[in-house]
Formats: structure tokens, C-alpha cells, sequence
């Protein structure tokens, strides 16, 4: 895949999302929230807690991975 390739790319394409947070107690409403994005879609998820980020004002990264199929 190629950098200009992901233009094309949307929510129906994301097959996998992973959630980190620095407070584990935040699970119910990121899932919620990740949720009204992804219900009618349903990628493979992973929550999980992180000690910390880089910067400390960040509660939460998203990771996404999507999958193109550009057969005809």
C-alpha cells in the first residue's frame, strides 16, 4: 500500500482498532463512543492500559488498521 492509497481509505475499511488508555476506568465510555463509529462495521478491538504517554495530558491513542482490497 502506498501513502497516496490511504486517501481512498474509510471506516469500512478499518479491520482492527487497539484503544490505549492511562485510565483503565475510561474503558466503558471510549467503548461507547468507539462504538457509535464502528457498530455497523464491527473491526476486531483491543483495549488495554498504558502506564503513560509522552505527554502527560494525553488519556488515550487510537490505533486503526484497514485493509484495502483493490481486486476488481
Amino acid at each position: 500500500m502506498t501513502i497516496t492509497s490511504l486517501a481512498f481509505a474509510s471506516l469500512r475499511h478499518v479491520v482492527r482498532t487497539r484503544i490505549l488508555l492511562t485510565r483503565i476506568d475510561d474503558w466503558n465510555l471510549v467503548a461507547d463512543v468507539h462504538g457509535e463509529f464502528f457498530r455497523d462495521i464491527r473491526p476486531v478491538n483491543t483495549i488495554m492500559q498504558v502506564s503513560r504517554f509522552i505527554d502527560p495530558d494525553w488519556l488515550l491513542e487510537i490505533e486503526a488498521d484497514a485493509f484495502i482490497d483493490d481486486a476488481p
